[in-house]
């Protein structure tokens, strides 16, 4: 399809330049093959490539690595949400501590929560991917206590769920040490 003269010039079967445009440097019935004004360079595409590999690290790796890969499954369709009555401690949205537990947000953990919960199970039944709520919440709970001892965790965040409530019995000790360290 090359012309004679010119061997580096490839001919169309068919000539676009007789359509109506729809976009500027693309015709209506120009197949996507044909279009002559491409957006995408190959530099664009390894960037593009290289912020799609970069998420999928942030959202499968790091919680593989941090020991609670069971958070990468969970797709946040808040079904756990009704449990919000039989929560014996009152934690009102689990899906907000499996996506902390996902991403390691201390202050999302504690904001929601994350340690007053008791892994009782009563979440775990209306969990739609049968997640093991209770031992992601407990791995989390235990990364949170190792933040705490090393000082990672904002004193606010701590003065905040200390004053809310946010924070189990079996944490208070933890979280005063923390902030009498601060």
């Amino acid at each position: 399809m090359a012309d004679k003269d010119n061997p580096d010039t490839t001919k169309h079967k068919r000539d676009d330049t007789t359509q109506p445009m729809v976009l500027p440097g693309i015709h209506r019935y120009q197949f996507f093959t044909n279009l002559k004004d491409r957006g995408w360079t190959r530099n664009l595409d390894r960037v593009a490539l290289f912020g799609i590999v970069g998420a999928l690290l942030a959202t499968v790796v790091k919680p593989v690595l941090r020991g609670n890969a069971a958070t990468i499954y969970c797709y946040e369709c808040r079904a756990c949400y009704a449990t919000q009555d039989r929560c014996p401690v009152g934690i009102a949205f689990q899906a907000e501590l499996a996506v902390a537990g996902r991403v390691g947000d201390y202050d999302r953990f504690i904001r929601n929560g994350g340690l007053k919960c008791i892994r009782c199970g009563n979440c775990q039944s209306y969990c739609v991917q049968y997640l093991p709520l209770p031992e992601m919440f407990g791995t989390m709970q235990q990364d949170t206590r190792e933040a705490m001892a090393k000082g990672i965790i904002p004193r606010s965040s701590l003065d905040k769920g200390l004053a809310e409530g946010l924070i189990g019995k079996e944490f208070i000790d933890d979280v005063v040490k923390a902030l009498s360290r601060s």
